[in-house]
């Protein structure tokens, strides 16, 4: 059996190795702490296809425990994922997993609120839908409005499938023609209906307007007559 060549020095300095470790230790169990944190949300992983139709929490409650140091200072600026990867359409209950907060290895968490969230998701889809010019205003008197020409007819709209699918037409901008004795013709946009839709059309949407003489088609109506 081996024996140390100073038995004196070597229990001193075990006794005093396992005061310290005891004094740290204490220490450390003096400053564990308990704190409520606010945790930012973030939705990673989302499938392409896939569109967003519920509201999200900006922020998630958390509770943490951990020693009263920099490592808890350092959940400052804490931000949760949440991973959608394999998500598919329809309404879903997320649970949100303590595994998916990057924390320091000396923090815990105790509780989340809310647990768990749930979230709608829809098909993202594309679709042609006409345009219809919106014409405002009134001609000079005496004048009228005719035909009504759009080029483009149709814009490619996308969205979510269900209100992609609800557009009959989409109407465009308003032209005025209040007080014209002749043609207008303006560049316009489509007005869509809802914020998760946008347009894809990229080239210009031009919409004419003939203004005409009132008298106009009843005189052309009266030549083919004779």
């Amino acid at each position: 059996m081996l024996r140390p060549r100073y038995p004196l020095q070597f229990v001193v300095a075990l006794v005093t190795a396992i005061l310290l470790w005891y004094g740290l230790a204490g220490q450390q169990d003096q400053n564990i702490s308990v704190r409520g944190v606010k945790a930012a949300l973030t939705l990673v992983n989302m499938p392409r296809e896939l569109v967003l139709m519920s509201s999200v929490p900006d922020t998630i409650s958390l509770q943490i425990r951990g020693p009263l140091s920099k490592s808890l200072e350092a959940t400052a600026d804490l931000e949760v994922y949440l991973d959608l990867a394999g998500a598919r359409p329809g309404t879903t209950e997320y649970s949100i997993d303590a595994a998916g907060i990057p924390l320091p290895s000396d923090i815990e968490v105790v509780s989340i609120e809310p647990s768990s969230i749930t979230l709608e998701l829809e098909r993202l889809v594309t679709n042609n839908v006409p345009l219809k010019p919106l014409v405002e205003g009134v001609p000079a008197p005496g004048f009228e409005i005719g035909a009504v020409r759009i080029s483009p007819i149709q814009v490619n709209v996308q969205g979510p499938q269900s209100r992609v699918g609800a557009l009959s037409t989409v109407e465009t901008t308003p032209i005025s023609v209040e007080g014209a004795a002749g043609p207008v013709e303006a560049t316009v946009l489509p007005r869509l209906p809802d914020p998760l839709l946008r347009s894809l059309t990229v080239v210009p949407i031009i919409v004419v307007v003939d203004v005409v003489p009132a008298d106009a088609g009843s005189s052309d109506e009266a030549a083919e007559n004779r």
